[in-house]
């Protein structure tokens, strides 16, 4: 997760907790917007200072790049894959299809 989308959902977070703690108190609406408001300030206080000591303490040798390449070619051919797999699907769907409206017509004219 990056560093900003954890403040983000720390904060909203904090937010909602705020108005939830707001609501079980039974503040009056200066009070409850207060409360709100300072809560969502704690939670993006502490967010903000544990990103801050994860980038400060990160060891960059640490972190793996990917190869595009290489992935985009495991991913095409996989998909190459799933189109072939796709094709024998609908050839067995039609190929049913096609015996049952036979065995259709054979017991419709069998009623006859």
């Amino acid at each position: 997760m990056r560093g900003e989308n954890f403040i983000y959902f720390a904060t909203v977070s904090g937010f909602f907790i705020g108005i939830i703690f707001s609501i079980i108190k039974g503040f009056d609406f200066f009070e409850f917007l207060f409360a709100t408001i300072f809560i969502t300030a704690i939670f993006y206080v502490i967010a903000l200072g544990g990103v801050s000591l994860f980038i400060k303490f990160l060891d960059i040798k640490q972190i793996v790049f990917f190869n595009k390449k290489e992935i985009d070619e495991i991913l095409d051919a996989q998909i190459k894959n799933l189109e072939k797999s796709e094709d024998f699907i609908i050839e067995n769907y039609e190929f049913i299809k096609k015996v049952e409206e036979e065995e259709l017509d054979f017991i419709r004219k069998r009623k006859k």
